[in-house]
Order: C-alpha cells, then sequence, then structure tokens
C-alpha cells in the first residue's frame, strides 16, 4: 500500500484542507461574514444560542475562526474548547469517579489549568466580573459537538444527560452566562425538545452551505492572502465544479459544501506548489482526483480506527452507494465505524431510521471509485489517539486493543507516554469492573510516572489504585497506598479532593475532613469537595454542617447527594421524611450501597422498621458501589433491626 499525500496538520498555505478552522486561520477564513454577524448577534443577546446545519456544514470553522474572536476581540470572556473530546486521559477515572466525568471533560477544555472537581456552575460563575459600574460582564461559553450527548445507548448515557441537566439549570440561575449550543442537524429536533420541555427561550441560527458568489470570493481572497497574482475567475471557476446547481439554473445559483472546497483547494495547490501556484487547468478532473485522495485515507483511517478490514467497510458502503436516498443501517459490529465515517464528514444519518447516506452528491463518484487505501501510520501515538476515539464512543474493547498496541509500537513510547497508556488501561478495566487489573495497570503507571519525574502525577495513580482496592474491600492495602500517596498530594485540589473521598471510603473520616477543608480554604468553588464533605457529614450526624455544604451545590443531585440530603433533613427534624425525589434516588442508583444505607437509615428515622431493615440489607448486598468497609456493620445492624 501507498502513503496517503496530504498530511492535513502540514501548513497549508491558502488553503486548511479536511480539518475545520481554527481561531489561529481566521486570516483565511472567507465568505462567512454575515453568519458571522448573525451568530455573534444572537449570542450577545440571548442567554441561550442554537446553532445547527448538516454534517460538514463548517459550524465549527465558523465558531472557532468567527464568532469567539469577534466577541474575545472586543475584551468578551469566552469559554471556548480547544478541540476537546468528552473524556478526559489525563485524569484516571478512578480518582474521582463520583463526579460526572463529561462535566469534567467540559470544564477542563473550558479551563486547561484548572483543577478537577468543579461543576459548570462554579466555573463560571469563578469567570463572572463586574464592570465599572457594578454590572456583571456577560461570560460566553460554547458547546461544540453536542449531538454526542444526545446519542442514545451506551454505559454513560446517564452521564451525558445529566450534563445536560446541568447545562439547563446554568440558564435558569441568575446571572450573565451566554450559552452557545453547536449541533448536528440529524439532532436539532431532539434538543429543541428538551429546551421547549424546560421552558428554555433560545435564539436559533441555522448553518447552510456557501453560495457560489460566496465560494468563489473566500478561494479569491485567500489566494490573495498569500500573494498570489490572481488568473480572472479562479474561485469561479472552482466554486462551479462544486457547486450542486439550483434546479433549472445554470450552477451561479447554487451551493457549494465549504469543507470540499477546502480539501480540493488545498489539494490543487499543493500540486502546484513548486510552479505556478494556478489553480487553473481542469478543476473539474483535480477536483475529482482530490476528493478521490481524501476518501481513500478517511476509509482507511475509519477501517484502522475500528479494527475492521478495509474489505468489510467498502462492502458496507457499497450497499450505501447503492441504496440512494434510502440509505443503509450500520452493519452488526459498524456502528461506530458508521459514525466515524459521519463525524469525517462522509456520510450523514436519517433523521428517523438511522440509516446512513452519502453527505454531498459531489462524494458519490469518489467513494464508488477512491484511490488505492493508503498506509496509516500506526505508532504509539497513533494507536493512543484511536484508544481515546473508541473509548469516547463506548466501545471500550476496541479502545483496550489499540492501548495494547501502542505499548507493542516500535519505537516503543517513553516513560511518560507509556505511563499514559497503562493509566488508560486502567481506566478501561475500571469502567468495565474489573477492579483487580484496575488496581494493578494504576500501579504501573504511578511507577512509570515515577521514572518520567512527574510526582503529581504519581499521587493520582496512587489514589486511582488505592480506591480500586477499596472497591474489592482489601482495606489494608488500600490504607498503605493511601499513605504513599498523601505526600505526594502537596497542594493540588484534584488529587486532594481525590485522596479525601479515598480516606472517607477506608473509613478515616477525620484525616478526610481534614484533607477536604483544606480544599475548600484554597478553593471554595471545588464542587467536588464541597459535595464529598456534605454527605460525609450527613453519614457522621452533623446535620445542619452537612446542610451548609449540601446546599451551596448547584448542580443536578445525583442519587448520592438527594439522599445524604434527605438524612441530613430527617436527622435535624427527629422524624424521616420520604418523597418522590428519595424513589428516584433509588430507581436510578438501585445497586449503589451507600444510597441504600442512607435511605434505610431515613426510613428508619420515620418508623418503617421493615423498609429500613429491607434496605440495608440491600447495601450489604450493592456491588455498584459496594458499602465502604467500615459502613458494612452498621449496616448489618440495621438489616436485622427489621
Amino acid at each position: 500500500m501507498k502513503r496517503s499525500g496530504i498530511d492535513p496538520e502540514k501548513s497549508p498555505g491558502p488553503f486548511i484542507g479536511s480539518r475545520p478552522f481554527r481561531a489561529r486561520d481566521r486570516l483565511f477564513f472567507h465568505g462567512r461574514e454575515k453568519e458571522v454577524a448573525e451568530l455573534v448577534s444572537a449570542w450577545r443577546g440571548h442567554h441561550l444560542t442554537v446553532l445547527h446545519g448538516d454534517t460538514g456544514v463548517g459550524k465549527t470553522s465558523l465558531l472557532h475562526a468567527g464568532a469567539v474572536p469577534a466577541i474575545t476581540d472586543r475584551a468578551g470572556e469566552v469559554l471556548a474548547d480547544g478541540g476537546w473530546r468528552w473524556s478526559d486521559a489525563g485524569l484516571p477515572a478512578a480518582v474521582l469517579p463520583d463526579q460526572n466525568p463529561c462535566t469534567r471533560a467540559l470544564v477542563s477544555s473550558w479551563d486547561p489549568d484548572g483543577p478537577p472537581g468543579r461543576s459548570v456552575a462554579d466555573l463560571v460563575r469563578a469567570r463572572t466580573r463586574t464592570d465599572r459600574y457594578g454590572l456583571p460582564v456577560p461570560v460566553f461559553a460554547v458547546v461544540d459537538r453536542l449531538e454526542f450527548l444526545l446519542r442514545p445507548g451506551g454505559a454513560d448515557e446517564q452521564n451525558r444527560r445529566d450534563l445536560l441537566e446541568e447545562l439547563f439549570s446554568c440558564l435558569e440561575e441568575p446571572g450573565e452566562m451566554r450559552l452557545l449550543l453547536c449541533v448536528r442537524a440529524d439532532h436539532w429536533d431532539e434538543l429543541r425538545g428538551l429546551l421547549d420541555k424546560h421552558a428554555l427561550r433560545f435564539a436559533e441560527v441555522a448553518l447552510g452551505p456557501l453560495s457560489v458568489g460566496a465560494a468563489a470570493d473566500a478561494v479569491d481572497r485567500s489566494l490573495e492572502r498569500v500573494g498570489h497574482r490572481l488568473d480572472p475567475g479562479q474561485g469561479r471557476l472552482l466554486a462551479r465544479t462544486l457547486a450542486i446547481a439550483a434546479p433549472g439554473g445554470d450552477g451561479s445559483g447554487g451551493t457549494v459544501d465549504p469543507g470540499l472546497l477546502q480539501i480540493a483547494g488545498r489539494a490543487m495547490w499543493e500540486d502546484r506548489a513548486d510552479r505556478d501556484r494556478s489553480l487553473s487547468g481542469d478543476p473539474a478532473a483535480d477536483t475529482d482526483r482530490a476528493l478521490r485522495a481524501h476518501t481513500a485515507r478517511v476509509l482507511a483511517e475509519s477501517a484502522v480506527e475500528c479494527l475492521l478490514s478495509p474489505r468489510a467497510l467498502c462492502g458496507w458502503l457499497d450497499r450505501v452507494l447503492a441504496s440512494g436516498d434510502q440509505g443503509v443501517r450500520p452493519f452488526r459490529g459498524g456502528e461506530n465505524a458508521a459514525r466515524a465515517l459521519q463525524d469525517r464528514h462522509l456520510l450523514t444519518r436519517h433523521h428517523a431510521d438511522g440509516a446512513y447516506v452519502v453527505r454531498h452528491p459531489r462524494l458519490v463518484g469518489p467513494l464508488a471509485s477512491p484511490d488505492r487505501l493508503p498506509e496509516i501510520l500506526r505508532d504509539a501515538g497513533a494507536h493512543f489517539s484511536f484508544a481515546c476515539r473508541n473509548r469516547e464512543r463506548g466501545d471500550l474493547p476496541v479502545a483496550r486493543e489499540h492501548a495494547r498496541r501502542a505499548l507493542a509500537a516500535q519505537p516503543p513510547p517513553r516513560s511518560g507516554g507509556r505511563a499514559r497508556i497503562v493509566s488508560l488501561l486502567g481506566d478501561l478495566a475500571f469502567q468495565e469492573g474489573d477492579l483487580p487489573s484496575a488496581a494493578r495497570l494504576y500501579q504501573e503507571a504511578a511507577g512509570l510516572w515515577a521514572s518520567a519525574g512527574e510526582g503529581t502525577a504519581v499521587g493520582y495513580a496512587l489514589v486511582a489504585q488505592a480506591r480500586c482496592l477499596l472497591l474489592v474491600r482489601n482495606r489494608t492495602a488500600a490504607l498503605n497506598v493511601l499513605g504513599a500517596s498523601a505526600g505526594r498530594a502537596g497542594t493540588d485540589p484534584g488529587l486532594q479532593t481525590g485522596l479525601g473521598q479515598a480516606l472517607w471510603h477506608a473509613g478515616q473520616a477525620e484525616s478526610a475532613l481534614d484533607v477536604l477543608d483544606r480544599v475548600l480554604a484554597r478553593d471554595a468553588a471545588s464542587t467536588e469537595a464541597r459535595r464529598t464533605r456534605g454527605e460525609i457529614l450527613a453519614d457522621q450526624g452533623a446535620a445542619a454542617s452537612a446542610l451548609r455544604d449540601l446546599e451551596r451545590l448547584r448542580t443536578p443531585d445525583s442519587p448520592s447527594t438527594r439522599t445524604a440530603r434527605a438524612l441530613a433533613q430527617a436527622t435535624l427534624a427527629g422524624v424521616g421524611t420520604w418523597s418522590e425525589e428519595l424513589d428516584e434516588a433509588l430507581a436510578r442508583a438501585s445497586d449503589n450501597g451507600p444510597v441504600l444505607l442512607r435511605a434505610a437509615r431515613v426510613r428508619r428515622l420515620s418508623g418503617d422498621r421493615d423498609l429500613a431493615a429491607r434496605l440495608a440489607a440491600r447495601a450489604v448486598q450493592a456491588h455498584h458501589p459496594p458499602l465502604p468497609p467500615h459502613q458494612v456493620s452498621a449496616a448489618a445492624r440495621l438489616s436485622e433491626e427489621g
């Protein structure tokens, strides 16, 4: 197999190729002035704005090369991601296992240097400032690729839905948050239904393809930006080659896909880089050639990423092509490959039945006869990237296989890179409930981080190892590991919060509270530290102090927090109360030991000894998570009182 010609990360000249525009590319972002102005106006004037459009129409480019710079140019505060994923490979999953990982990933993308453990609301509040008149200055926030949160199924579906609820609850609070959600068209109806359900008012901006005139102007202005002496009509010639003509028209009134324009323009530019820089010649043939090379590379990358044979993927794609506008549902085991092809803008999904069709008529020919599939780089970094993408999509077995291949790649990864890969394997084992393997892998990662001289990373890995040991009720080993990690916690609030949680689960309540007190003394916006302290205090019977913490939380309550608050309220009142909220908490966490035990204690305070005993017995047998060892005897005693 041959290697692909176009590297999407090379210096692009006037065209960026297949990736979205970023802030650094804004000098070459042309043809969208009207759309940028419309989006900025809506964003400034509404607490919630939704940008929606078809796959590949340029939503991310409009955000990062258009709207975000327009806001920051006027000294606006913008919380925008830097190409983030919906997972955080830098923090072991077992360190803060009770925090929503989707929330953590979003907050980390908005504030990469900030500590983990904060909620969306607390980050926004910390960034809010006032002007010279004492009025709050708007904080602009962007959530791109929102369709990920709306995809059904998967082990993390509840986490994704909880983050949506958290975002919506922020809009219901008083303040100056200006939230911009960017979503693909095939999920727009679902999002609109959720917004209507929450009675949220919003501005809507729909993004379509470029007009032929705007596409031509974008080409000409980009060429001029690099000092190219224009040949008359170059931009219009290329734009018409890619246009979908209006019915009965000559192409002048048609539309041009902005992504295909950049792919074709870059390929034609690079082919002539050592000659006259002209884009003239045979634009139709040059465009076909560029798109054949592009589709071949995307197919090869998707097959490698999803560990599918190219033949199987191309065979399914032939069926998609043959179906025309009807589309074809993914083959068994090919769901993630279909999503990968949609994410890479070759296919799009029907709204109703989930069938996939070719995204753009101009791609039909290149997909029917692509170039020979190129060889895809498979070094440690590439396999690690593929592992992270598959983890995000929920395909944990494929993610694990890529991580293993990353460890075996040549040249071998250095100690820091190897530590990240081993830690990712630990995360995958933890997510699948293989706690002994997770503990072993986190221990190995700690040693690798120590070799790399990364003391804080060592501490994170040790806390993750200790949490796994506690979950399998190996308290003695966990305490030994926590003793080693305590000296590395320093002042890192995320690590200290994880340490405090682990100490509590090990039965060291006073030590846990001492650690969490120090975290909150330095950073009152540490939501996870405050939640943990409030729940510990509720379990300890310090009801008034517990409620002071729990009622300050600005996130939708988890089942654990709901039952802790109910227990604190029942303790203060001297009698337990039961509500639909507690029923909902138990329905969502029916195998959660601490949740069941708190519910049992609330029932016991209300005098219902039989139900309290049954709930306590379930708490002893729970596995997700199990009761901490120091709470098992209390639950057993309560179960015997029925």
